[in-house]
């Protein structure tokens, strides 16, 4: 295992700290839609990820090397296409009814969503400043290429269980797979070499939290109901 001299995880450091946040097609805006990232104190409420050098960060990196060592060309074909963030990664759960073309409101809030929580994940990367893997490990080879961003939490899973929670909330008979999904979801990020484990773990953390400040907002709860009426609609369980 190659590990970057301390000069060059310093270096990394600075390119965490000039870098933006999480990879997607769609647009992050300036301001809020819904809550601010001042809303939710993630740099408080996350345990801070293992410390550089240390023996819980080798545990943590050596679940990586085994991950990227022990995947399938299937974990790595599903992990891929996760790494685009769209709830409608969702849709195999969900079913074929779950597409944009039914859901033109309801496409327009979770994207809403996404910017919020983007921009909250994005402040609290930036206060924990933590190497990704292929930062920390040279011999890593992600599958996707991840921005030299800070690694904790994990956007992604964060992004997931936001939304497998409001999925979860808007159609509750589908919820035990909803969740298991987002699992999948963030386990990718392992598969691919992106993520530590406990940034994973993390981001699932994270999720929860910004839902429950989310549903604090009358406007969110307003657009939140009446997403979940034109799910359900969509998929013939209104």
């Amino acid at each position: 295992m190659t590990r970057f001299p301390r000069p060059a995880l310093a270096f990394a450091a600075f390119l965490l700290l000039g870098a933006h946040g999480a990879s997607s097609a769609e647009p992050k805006p300036q301001g809020a839609f819904y809550i601010e990232p001042s809303q939710v104190d993630l740099d408080y409420l996350l345990a801070p990820p293992p410390a550089l050098g240390s023996a819980a960060e080798a545990a943590d990196l050596a679940m990586v090397v085994a991950a990227q060592k022990n995947r399938s060309a299937e974990d790595v074909v599903a992990a891929e296409a996760d790494h685009h963030r769209t709830v409608f990664r969702f849709a195999n759960v969900m079913g074929a009814r779950f597409a944009p073309a039914r859901l033109p409101f309801a496409t327009e809030f979770f994207l809403r969503v996404y910017a919020d929580e983007a921009r909250i994940v994005d402040a609290t990367k930036a206060h924990f400043n933590r190497p990704r893997p292929f930062m920390v490990d040279s011999s890593l080879m992600p599958m996707v290429y991840p921005k030299p961003t800070p690694s904790y939490p994990s956007g992604h899973t964060t992004f997931a269980y936001v939304n497998a929670i409001l999925l979860a909330r808007m159609v509750p008979e589908k919820a035990a797979a909803i969740f298991e999904r987002a699992a999948v979801y963030g386990n990718g990020r392992i598969v691919v070499g992106a993520h530590f484990p406990t940034d994973v773990e993390a981001g699932k953390i994270a999720g929860a939290v910004i839902d429950s400040v989310f549903f604090s907002d009358p406007k969110f709860v307003k657009d939140f109901d009446r997403a979940r009426i034109e799910v359900r609609h969509a998929l013939g369980l209104a």
